[in-house]
């Protein structure tokens, strides 16, 4: 496992990235984009697991989130002055762009969790090609309230961006822990409840968003989800949508299947839709990880033998 740093689009922060390389000949090149409140180092067993088939894994901490915070920097939860949601995306593609220039000719995946997987759905939108396969995990529709929201965060935004807002958290996640018998705002997010108990004691994680935070997910969120946003993406990329079917950001499976759905209509040739019944939110951190881990690397390696037939 490899720290590296890169110049972010914001042209101020000094952006933290991973890069975890197999000990065998590499197959191809997987990027990892993380999800809200969270850091890319937790995705270190997932990325041993794709390492072990031949994959180099790469991903990075977004703006505000894990090692791309410093005293100098925007805060956590915070994304930065301006077209923040233009830094997100311009900064997953110089994380693209690095790994093509330092492991070319290798096929390149590229996997969203949750805020990450609405990330990847607006990225796939503004570029369509040079992708062997791409997966949005944890995502949803998510659309019904988000006229008011993006009104009210866009001012928000203007007179606060940088103030943490407990109030929009609420709002936004108070009703998920109530769907679920264990007690703690977080069990949401898997059923594995030392997983929830890392995730309550980490400095790093389930942080509350700033004003600013919450206008640039949202954002993202509409961008990903606004009427013919499918028909924006290369119909020759293979994707696959995975998720917890007693997620709460995925409306318990429907928002899942509404994605896919929609990509199947927009003439998307090869849409793949895998929900696991008895899971939450973090898929990969659930103790049935394992059985995630084999889904995904089934599915890359069909892809992967689909490449070399062609």
């Amino acid at each position: 496992m490899k720290h590296n740093t890169f110049l972010s689009s914001d042209q101020k922060t000094t952006s933290h990235f991973i890069c975890w390389e197999p000990e065998r000949k590499a197959i191809g090149t997987f990027q990892i984009i993380h999800g809200m409140a969270e850091y890319i180092e937790r995705y270190h067993d997932f990325a041993k697991y794709l390492n072990d088939l031949g994959f180099i894994v790469v991903g990075h901490d977004h703006l505000g989130h894990g090692e791309s915070v410093t005293e100098d920097e925007p805060k956590h939860g915070y994304f930065g002055k301006g077209e923040s949601v233009s830094f997100v995306l311009e900064d997953i593609h110089q994380v693209k762009e690095w790994i093509g220039k330092n492991y070319p000719d290798l096929p390149h995946f590229m996997l969203g969790h949750s805020m990450g997987s609405f990330a990847l759905r607006n990225y796939l939108q503004l570029y369509r090609s040079e992708i062997s396969g791409a997966i949005f995990m944890g995502t949803g529709k998510n659309a019904a309230m988000l006229p008011l929201a993006l009104s009210l965060t866009k001012g928000l935004n203007l007179a606060a961006p940088e103030k943490q807002n407990k109030w929009l958290d609420h709002m936004a996640f108070g009703s998920f822990s109530k769907q679920f018998p264990e007690t703690g705002s977080f069990n949401w997010l898997s059923k594995n409840q030392d997983n929830v108990r890392e995730y309550e004691e980490d400095p790093l994680t389930g942080f509350t968003f700033t004003n600013n935070g919450f206008y640039t997910l949202f954002r993202l969120v509409d961008g990903a989800n606004r009427d013919g946003w499918a028909q924006n993406i290369d119909q020759d990329l293979p994707i696959l949508v995975i998720s917890g079917e007693q997620d709460p950001v995925g409306d318990f499976g429907k928002g899942p299947r509404k994605v896919a759905k929609e990509l199947d209509e927009a003439g998307i040739k090869d849409v793949s839709l895998v929900l696991f019944a008895e899971l939450r939110h973090e898929i990969l951190l659930e103790n049935e990880k394992k059985e995630v881990y084999k889904a995904i690397g089934a599915w890359l390696q069909k892809r992967l033998d689909s490449d070399t037939k062609d």
